[in-house]
């Protein structure tokens, strides 16, 4: 495939708003939130609507070839690269016209959902407050430090930020002229206001009435009446139609909405003055009408605007909104009220002009008092985002030309201003699912608004983490919008087909609350994706540009958890900072959640891992999250949008899920930068990380889960100051061993195709907190060098221990649920308790025999079958699951898949047994934390378990009142009870032997910096895949858990050996050989449980993969994936086929979203047997091949099921000839010949060269450097199937030419009548004939004659040249040349005999006669090496 087309399929995905159904996440609660029905039927404006289907979908199109071959007769193109030969493109198709490019050889994808990582939002306000500035102590951090965040620019990435709570209004980001900085990197928020309006004003200043045409290339025109002016809309009865930004394309896909713009009618007359003189001023009496059309709250928002130029004529500055007209008409619609009519007033004139800097930018409607007060004192109960966000102009509405292919008229990131002074057009910045407003909220909040969360009337204020830090809005609705926004943020500019580097960035920290989930259709694994690449090139100075300084990245873990290897992009990209989602119980009590007796009393506990965070590790290997944070739940401040007059909703919400998680430690990260700069610190993006991490809580989970533990911005604001005895530890190996691993992915991106010139990490090495060993064989070491800063100025005394968490007790208790139970307390209709279990009421497993395990050894010959449960006092972590056989948690019986499920839901209390008589009851309950999901395991999680009950724990097993369809949600029938088994683990610190440090204590002076060197050895049976672990950094007031991490290769030296990975029994911690139960019917698709297996190929005669894999239960069901080294999807083995690809389906065994599940969820699919499956997969390359393992469903027979593979590694090719060797060589060569073999093999394995005996290298055959003589030279040649051909190629060197030994004539001897010639030629190599040539000055030639006479009585006086040219059979070439002079008038002697030649005897003459016969006839057959011929020529 292209290089191009490797990129992009990676590179633009297909992004909407989902919000994660809260069924997914608290069993039976149906969805708490607005109506998703856009009603787009609006008294505003009408449309012709037609809701026929348009099959209207977004896809991305690449492959070889120009924009205009693909493209050459379809105009929805949104816009393209064209590299020249190669091209990417995307467009919104219809499927017929995708199926026609997919047939035409281009490479067609369907975009795909990015999910944001919210799990609850609501509206309801009638429980308790979340102080936010006790997240992550940032409150003490306000207090003690002055620390806010001031000065520090926050990019909220996200579904756009609404800044009509005054909590936020002030932490919009304005530049040097007081106008907001926003940017639309979707183009949803372009409004057009190319609508024309002409007055006829006098020269004092008085509306006139037109008595003749009104003037051309005007919409209509204004008039004066008695009651105001107005602009005429209504016009001969019929209305004006404008030009609509269609805000909800191509979500909204039937005509007329299937384009960017479509034309509505205006049916009223609009007030723009109370009379002639009174009136909204225009300076060139030419008023612009268009027409705000978005979604706003699950709603059609539509509001009419008025475009004015009151300052300067033709100049257009001023927006006035007729908000109160479009109150009207969203109440309508929210109230679903279809028949009447509100009394709309259809006036501009009672609404604040907008002038882009004056800081009243707000589209805010207050029902109450819309004039009577400021608008910064305003109790506003409608927004509609505000104005001047700069917009990508995505579809060229108002791109005159288009930057790539002038016959598409395509555009490439066109950037509108956020006004434009002709008056055609203006950006707005809104938030349609107040997803981004959330997450601005969370950061910036000021506190200042109250809020009555109790609803009895006292208030509460709702703090920020860091509330004077700025927010820089980016609205990103698709993938390729967030490439656009990342790479605007951090300070590039588009310009035409590059980005081209400002000079700094525009914000310090970007702040991701999403990530894409359905990996396999981007092509590439989790972290080697191209959002990943880009997203490490972001954070690292100097990777994009040689001035680059990096972007502080902050992004989601995501919510699949609780299974490992769930975290997809970008959370899983190396260098940003990856965050998970701890509990805080203060939804407890809080609109749905108020009389549940599941959710116990108290919102007492908190700090645990929730069960939904997304864990590690990806294929990398590198230890991921790297934080946690509040995630489950939180209460901020929201949009001021009521759905009526009469509404008591208070402009705060519940919030939560990972995406609450990333802003507060974006938050932290500008207090820390804040301290920095104040300090006059420099810093980059890894210093600010490396305080983060190390100064975070531990939540004594393993590194895979929890990174170093919980952000605690006091703690590294504290680290600054050098207060509290904080250090920050840091290793040097982590960042190359990560680079080496992703510049494998990094050299296969033709980053000049998407406009980046130097794409790419930067050679330098940057500290991290996190130990990444890299990806080593058994048997092998991997170092480092720790280096402990001490900011303090006191010497700190640091014990360092390499440590791993162990399995050290285990209880389990088989039961049957009962359901539908009542509460004594809480006992009303439909509302039921869980069945409540002791802890102590769970025997111990037996695992050692005959003896009680504590602290790893056998203390007791108690036996343990007669213990119960009690929590070990080592334990540092306790691990809750609840089980239950798939057939019992879905009837397969029935004839629909998945139409019949049931579960039971998992909590943990703390009962104080008030009244002393023994029941349970809901109000003597405080939640400890709580698990559910929709598949057969269960988990909670709680951090130093022993600390945490002050009473009796108790285990809350919660059945589901009603059965479930996946496909319907409830069904409306009562479940039924369930068998099942609960059991609890409890894990503590050991030491860890296969790392070692050569200081277990360390002082490191004050001020000052001390280093410690580790190394892991990996042990000769260690099995491929990841290994963790923590070093452990403990001060006598602070302590580091640095987390480690390994990829363990399976060597591949022989191909055709059989590699086997023997499965094992496992804990329910991340490990090797098994999986734990951790699919989710309503999860997204990296819900279940991964793991990575890495096999180093070396052999390129490789070319194909056999993997064979083997579990336990007939319903647990595995997807496998493998990886080239470049991290590419090169198969598996459950591709979606034809169908799947145009539906979305990442694999085959992949359900898609329904009304229950928005995430998703798997069916069975087998390919051999129902405990195995095979994969077979292509190797094209040598390097480290990466097996990805998915646990779709999982049996529910246990809590984790062994995993077995066989892998064999071989050729396979229809192949039985051997490779053909071509080379012709003479028999005799001298150093100018020039010829190399030539070998004819598709599959070619090697070439070996033997020269004389002895192996050379293809380059070093140099024929020029050989010595004279005999030599020969062997061929080897062998595919890579193993056929063999070997050639001996026999020949002589000489490079010494023939030897002209002239008697006769000599060198200018004078003629008259003819010339003597008498010459010899030696040479051993000298041929038959044809080796000598006589020539003459008359074009005469002889061969292979040395003695005779020329006849020079027929050319003219003269001195002449004769040649003699002598060549062997090497091409060795002498030459000799003579002159001589012929002069006819000169009496030429007769040729002297010597006495040799004198007339012999008769007798003597015949005797020589006959030799000569015979010698001639011996001569004809013979080699002659020496000649010499008596002949005489006649002329």
């Amino acid at each position: 495939m292209p290089k191009l087309a490797l990129l992009v399929t990676t590179f633009l995905f297909f992004v909407f708003l989902l919000q994660q159904s809260s069924s997914g996440v608290f069993e039976d609660f149906e969805y708490v939130g607005t109506d998703n029905d856009l009603k787009l039927e609006s008294d505003i404006i009408s449309t012709d609507t037609h809701e026929t289907q348009n099959d209207v979908k977004r896809y991305l199109v690449f492959g070889s070839g120009s924009l205009h071959d693909a493209h050459p007769q379809i105009e929805n193109l949104v816009y393209g690269v064209d590299s020249g030969s190669e091209f990417f493109s995307v467009g919104v198709f219809n499927q017929s016209q995708a199926n026609k490019l997919s047939a035409s050889g281009y490479h067609v994808i369907e975009d795909f959902p990015l999910e944001f990582h919210s799990k609850y939002e609501t509206y309801n306000a009638i429980s308790k407050v979340a102080q936010m500035g006790n997240f992550a102590q940032s409150g003490e951090a306000h207090n003690l430090y002055n620390k806010t965040g001031s000065g520090i620019i926050v990019a909220i990435v996200d579904t756009g930020v609404d800044f009509s709570n005054p909590d936020i209004r002030e932490s919009l980001l304005r530049d040097e002229d007081n106008k907001p900085v926003m940017i639309d990197a979707d183009g949803q928020g372009l409004v057009i206001t190319n609508s024309t309006f002409a007055a006829k004003i006098s020269n004092f200043g008085l509306v006139k009435n037109y008595t003749k045409e009104a003037p051309e290339n005007v919409t209509s025109t204004v008039y004066v009446k008695n009651d105001g002016v107005f602009l005429d809309i209504l016009q001969t009865g019929n209305g004006t139609n404008i030009s609509v930004y269609n805000g909800l394309y191509p979500f909204v896909d039937f005509p007329p909405f299937g384009s960017p713009v479509f034309d509505g009618r205006l049916l009223y007359d609009m007030k723009i003055g109370e009379n002639k003189r009174d009136y909204i001023e225009s300076k060139s009496g030419i008023y612009h009408l268009g027409v705000i059309y978005q979604a706003h709250m699950g709603l059609l928002q539509v509001v009419p605007v008025l475009v004015t130029d009151p300052n300067e004529a033709g100049v257009y500055d001023t927006i006035t909104p007729d908000m109160s007209t479009s109150w009207q008409d969203f109440t309508k619609r929210a109230a679903g009220d279809a028949t009447n009519r509100p009394d709309y007033d259809f006036d501009f004139t009672d609404d604040t002009p907008i002038t882009i800097g004056d800081g009243n930018e707000f589209l805010l409607y207050d029902t109450d008092h819309p004039l009577e007060e400021h608008f910064w004192e305003r109790q506003n109960d409608y927004s509609a985002g505000t104005v001047g966000a700069k917009i990508v102009d995505i579809w060229g509405v108002f791109s005159d030309k288009a930057n790539i292919d002038d016959k598409l008229n395509a555009i490439n990131g066109t950037l509108l201003p956020g006004m434009d002074e002709d008056g055609r057009f203006f950006g707005v910045m809104n938030d349609p699912f107040p997803h981004g407003t959330s997450s601005a909220s969370v950061i910036a909040s000021k506190g200042e608004m109250e809020y009555d969360i109790y609803n009895n009337t006292k208030k509460f204020s709702i703090k920020g983490i860091a509330p004077d830090a700025k927010i820089l809005p980016v609205k990103a609705l698709w993938f390729g919008d967030t490439i656009y926004a990342w790479l605007w943020t951090a300070g590039f500019d588009n310009e035409e087909d590059s980005w081209v580097y400002t000079g700094s960035p525009r914000a310090d920290i970007i702040s991701n609350s999403w990530g894409i989930s359905s990996f396999p259709n981007t092509g590439y694994a989790p972290g080697l994706d191209i959002s990943s690449l880009i997203l490490n090139a972001l954070v690292t100075p100097g990777s994009l540009h040689e001035n680059y300084t990096g972007v502080t990245v902050v992004s989601s873990a995501g919510n699949s958890g609780h299974g490992y290897g769930t975290i997809g992009p970008p959370g899983i990209a190396s260098f940003g900072l990856s965050v998970g989602a701890v509990t805080n119980n203060q939804y407890v009590g809080y609109g749905p959640f108020k009389d549940e007796p599941r959710f116990g009393n108290t919102t007492d506990h908190s700090d645990h891992v929730i069960d939904f965070s997304s864990r590690g590790p990806g294929v990398v290997g590198d230890p991921k999250p790297d934080l946690m944070s509040i995630g489950a739940y939180g209460f901020v401040p929201a949009l001021v949008t009521k759905f009526s007059a009469d509404s008591e909703n208070e402009a705060f919400r519940l919030f939560g899920g990972t995406s609450m998680s990333a802003p507060i430690v974006a938050g932290s990260a500008a207090l820390v930068a804040q301290s920095l700069n104040e300090k006059e610190i420099e810093y980059d993006p890894f210093k600010i990380r490396n305080i983060l991490m190390s100064t975070a809580d531990d939540v004594k989970n393993d590194p895979m889960t929890q990174g170093t533990g919980m952000v605690n911005a006091l703690n590294a604001v504290k680290v600054v100051h050098g207060h509290g005895g904080k250090f920050v530890v840091h290793n040097d190996a982590t960042f190359s061993n990560i680079k080496e691993v992703i510049d494998t992915s990094l050299n296969s991106f033709d980053s000049d195709s998407i406009g980046i010139d130097k794409f790419g990490i930067s050679d330098n090495t940057f500290p991290m907190t996190s130990w990444f060993g890299g990806r080593l064989h058994p048997g092998e070491n991997t170092t480092t060098e720790f280096t402990i800063e001490n900011p303090t100025d006191k010497t700190l005394d640091v014990t360092i221990s390499p440590i791993i968490l162990k399995l050290i007790e285990r209880s389990e208790l088989d039961g049957i649920t009962e359901v539908q139970l009542q509460d004594p307390i809480l006992n009303m209709s439909e509302t039921y308790r869980p069945n409540y279990v002791k802890l102590t009421d769970l025997p111990i497993e037996n695992l050692q025999p005959d003896c009680f395990v504590a602290d790893g050894y056998c203390v007791s010959d108690t036996p343990k079958s007669n213990l119960t449960a009690t929590i070990p006092a080592d334990a540092s972590l306790m691990v809750l699951n609840l089980r239950f056989p798939f057939d019992t948690f879905m009837n397969q019986t029935d004839t629909a898949y998945a139409d019949d499920m049931k579960i039971s839901s998992l909590y943990v209390y703390d009962w104080k047994d008030k009244n002393d008589d023994a029941e349970i009851s809901s109000d003597e309950l405080s939640l400890v934390n709580r698990g559910g999901s929709w598949g057969t395991v269960q988990e909670i999680r709680l951090s130093n378990p022993s600390e945490k009950f002050d009473n009796e724990p108790v285990v809350g097993i919660y059945p589901v009142p009603e059965r479930y369809s996946y496909w319907s949600g409830n069904t409306n029938k009562n479940s039924t009870s369930m068998d099942y088994t609960l059991s609890a683990s409890y894990f503590g610190n050991k030491s860890w032997d296969d790392v070692s440090v050569d200081s277990q204590k360390i002082l490191i002076p004050p001020k000052n910096s001390s280093k410690v060197t580790a190394v892991l050895s990996v042990p000769t049976d260690m099995q491929s895949g990841v290994h963790q672990g923590f070093i452990n950094f403990e001060g006598e007031h602070h302590k580091v858990n640095v987390p480690v991490s390994i990829g363990v290769l399976e060597t591949i030296d022989d191909k055709n050996k059989l590699n086997v990975i023997i499965g094992s029994d496992g804990e329910t911690l991340y490990g090797n050989g098994y999986v734990k139960g951790a699919f989710d019917m309503t999860g997204r698709y990296m819900s279940g449980d991964w793991r990575q297996y890495y096999f180093d190929i070396q052999d390129n005669t490789i070319n194909a993969a056999t993997i064979d894999l083997e579990w336990e239960n007939d319903d647990t069901n595995f997807s496998a994936f493998m990886i080239d080294p470049q991290g590419k999807i090169v198969q598996t083995n459950f591709p979606p086929g034809v169908f799947g690809h145009f539906w979305g389906w990442p694999t085959g065994d992949w359900l898609g979203t329904s009304s229950f599940s928005q995430g998703g969820g798997f069916f069975p699919v087998k390919n051999k047997d129902n405990t195995s499956t095979v994969l077979y997969a292509p190797i094209n390359q040598t390097g480290t091949y990466t097996l990805l393992v998915h646990s779709t469903l999982f049996g529910g027979e246990s809590i984790t099921e062994p995993l077995s593979l066989a892998a064999k590694f071989t050729t396979i090719l229809p192949d039985d000839k051997p490779p053909e060797i071509i080379f012709v060589i003479p028999e005799f060569i001298n150093k100018s010949f020039v010829s190399s073999p030539e070998i004819v093999e598709k599959n070619l394995n090697f070439v070996k060269y033997y020269l004389d005996g002895q192996e050379i290298e293809a380059e070093t055959l140099d024929f020029e450097i050989l010595p004279d003589g005999s030599h020969n030279l062997r061929i080897h040649a062998s595919d890579i199937v193993g056929n063999d051909i070997e050639k001996t190629f026999s020949f002589t060197v000489d490079n010494i030419p023939p030897e002209i030994i002239v008697k006769l004539p000599k060198n200018g001897t004078l003629v008259s009548d003819s010339l003597q010639i008498d010459f010899k030629v030696n040479d051993e190599n000298l041929a038959d004939s044809g080796a000598i040539s006589v020539l003459f000055p008359d074009d005469q030639s002889f061969e292979d004659m040395t003695f005779f006479s020329y006849n020079t009585t027929k050319i003219d006086d003269g001195i002449y040249d004769l040649k003699i040219i002598a060549k062997d059979l090497a091409e060795n070439e002498a030459t000799k040349v003579l002159s001589f002079n012929v002069d006819h008038t000169f009496v030429q002697p007769p040729p002297v005999i010597s006495k040799e030649k004198k007339e012999m005897p008769q007798t003597s003459l015949l005797i020589i006669v006959s030799t000569i016969v015979i010698a001639a006839i011996v001569i004809s057959v013979a080699v002659k090496k020496t000649r010499k011929t008596s002949t005489v020529i006649q002329s």
